[in-house]
């Protein structure tokens, strides 16, 4: 496995990813609610490996949650903050 920042093959062992703030929090991957009523879709991320070289931290989701992503996959809507943004010269004129 390679650093997807910088390419190096130096990367820590899978290690315990906590947040520090509760004894027992854990990091989450989360989405935007699918619907009014239905749940907001998230994924615990408690591994993860470290790039020795440049730090990028690469976190995995528990066995469970891979498998509960994978199967809700499809209907994952994006959340608002992270859609990617154009801050070059506009197309449109004026």
């Amino acid at each position: 496995m390679r650093c997807w920042i910088c390419g190096s093959a130096r990367l820590s062992p899978v290690g315990e990813l906590t947040s520090g703030v509760q004894p027992l929090d854990q990091l989450r991957l989360r989405f935007r609610r699918p619907g009014f009523f239905k749940p907001r879709p998230e994924f615990e991320a408690s591994r993860a490996r470290a790039c020795r070289d440049c730090g990028a931290l690469f976190p995995f989701l528990t066995e469970y949650d891979r498998r509960e992503l994978d199967a809700a996959a499809d209907d994952l809507i994006e959340t608002e903050d992270a859609a990617p943004r154009h801050y070059g010269p506009s197309d449109s004129p004026g």
